[in-house]
């Protein structure tokens, strides 16, 4: 979140690295439908914080 806005199309990939901070936001008129990959996979006791003033985390 550095000030970068990349414009994502049906069919792109966004790959993150080393906990980068970011934001996605679906367009006005459409949501926005997405998959996560973790790898390392979760081990499905994480809970996605959506209240951290610093950002989400799990």
């Amino acid at each position: 979140m550095e000030g970068n806005v990349f414009v994502l199309r049906k069919g792109d990939m966004y790959v993150l690295d080393k906990h980068d901070k970011h934001l996605l936001r679906g367009g006005r008129d459409k949501d926005m439908i997405l998959v996560s990959i973790f790898n390392p996979p979760l081990n499905g006791t994480e809970c996605h914080n959506l209240n951290d003033p610093t950002g989400s985390a799990y």
